[in-house]
């Protein structure tokens, strides 16, 4: 991980204002003003509350980032949890405010995203089909949807697992 926080990628990103690795602190503030479609995921999911899908990505996540608003609070936290030695569970949670910086967010994913491939090279998970916004993301960042799963998670309903690999030389 130092070898990582000593990157070109941090030396230029960090230094903005609006991303930086997440805190626990983050997470709890984060848990209360999340979209509606994440707060439903979670439970669809998992059944657990956002305050612990968030504290327990932030906690079990390789390099957990948070992105800023103008007022320096976070309105997304994402990471990947390790699944082995180069499988990782990539994995968001977002505020509403997110639709209000789209460029600032979009501008800073594919960096982040190819950090995260630096050490797991295959990046996986499920998401609710009914989460239009992630799976726009999603989509826009190259991950493949490879199976639909009609009844998954706690509530038995509709997820999509998705995948993106790279080639390491």
């Amino acid at each position: 991980m130092a070898r990582l926080l000593q990157s070109d990628f941090f030396k230029q990103y960090l230094v903005k204002p609006f991303l930086k690795v997440a805190t626990l602190e983050e997470a709890n503030y984060l848990s209360t003003r999340l979209r509606q479609e994440d707060i439903d995921e979670c439970k669809a999911n998992a059944n657990v509350t956002p305050k612990e899908a968030l504290l327990a990505g932030v906690q079990h996540s390789h390099l957990p980032f948070a992105v800023y608003n103008k007022e320096h609070n976070p309105v997304m936290i994402m990471g990947v949890i390790p699944q082995g030695k180069n499988l990782g569970m990539i994995w968001l949670l977002s505020s509403p405010e997110i639709k209000n910086m789209p460029l600032t967010f979009l501008r800073n994913c594919k960096p982040v995203l190819d950090c995260y491939n630096q050490t797991f090279p295959v990046l996986y998970n499920y998401i609710d089909a009914r989460n239009k916004l992630h799976i726009n993301w999603l989509k826009w960042l190259g991950f493949s949807f490879i199976k639909v799963h009609d009844k998954f998670g706690y509530e038995k309903i509709k997820f999509i697992e998705f995948v993106r690999c790279v080639i390491q030389h």
